[in-house]
């Protein structure tokens, strides 16, 4: 069996179409991983994934919210509860609308590797998700702004709220060797070896860069579709736009299973 993959007219994304949710052998497997590391963000529209499949789709690509004993990496954060059930992102819990520029647990050692999502309840308007290319935007930013940030490292999290952690503010990805702007508005506080003023007004500009519309796709949802996303590569936005309207959703969140976290990224040539 072979999938259908159609890149979106977009800086990242494609649909994927003709996948058998119930027979996922190596070949596909194959495909799909190829697929996620070339587009980054991979939807399936109106494919209704059921929580077996749902669980079964998204271990292709790595563990499924492996337990750690390192209390500081989030990982005990299960995606998947004591009975085995998905979790579920619910607008009737305020701390479900994340609608604010972020890429998944970054105030962790290890982030996650990527995040599944699958639509059970869309609002009749609103609702939908962006995403931006982060290694894209690396990409576009000016030779003497990549110079500065060479050996530059971000620190995420909030104080009070969670964890604080170094990554380095440029990563490699692990499969693609491509260079990454590995921070975001939402959990990256600041960059270290510098003045406030000096990390406040470049971690704005990096951030104003990287939400630019260029790099961004935005998927309108229907129930029964599903997202894929590299965690290591993107950043999302859920946009709140549909009032008191009812909007619930299934997730899975996939680390890799070597227990790496990023990684950074050789001086460029």
């Amino acid at each position: 069996m072979s999938i259908k993959v159609t890149a979106l007219p977009a800086a990242l994304g494609a649909t994927v179409e003709e996948l058998d949710a119930d027979h996922l052998d190596e070949d596909v497997a194959a495909e799909l991983r190829e697929a996620f590391w070339a587009h980054k963000v991979l939807f399936f529209p109106q494919i209704h994934l059921t929580d077996d499949q749902h669980v079964a789709l998204g271990s292709l690509f790595g563990d499924l919210a492996a337990v750690s004993n390192d209390d500081t990496d989030h990982r005990d954060h299960h995606t998947v509860d004591d009975e085995g059930k998905i979790l579920v992102l619910d607008s009737s819990n305020e701390y479900s609308r994340a609608n604010f520029w972020h890429t998944d647990v970054t105030f962790a050692r290890q982030p996650p590797l990527g995040s599944l999502l699958s639509m059970k309840e869309s609002p009749p308007s609103g609702g939908d998700t962006m995403w931006a290319n982060t290694q894209a935007a690396y990409d576009g930013l000016s030779d003497p702004i990549k110079a500065a940030l060479e050996g530059v490292i971000a620190r995420h999290g909030r104080v009070g709220l969670t964890d604080l952690t170094d990554h380095p503010a440029i990563t490699i990805h692990p499969e693609t060797g491509e260079r990454i702007l590995f921070v975001n508005r939402g959990w990256t506080s600041s960059l270290t070896g510098m003045s406030h003023l000096e990390s406040r007004c470049l971690l704005a500009l990096l951030c104003d860069h990287m939400e630019q519309p260029e790099y961004v796709v935005r998927w309108r949802w229907s129930d029964g579709d599903a997202a894929l996303w590299d965690n290591r590569c993107t950043m999302h936005y859920a946009i709140d736009d549909y009032g008191a309207d009812h909007r619930r959703i299934h997730r899975v969140t996939i680390y890799d299973p070597s227990g790496a976290g990023p990684v950074a990224a050789s001086p460029a040539a």
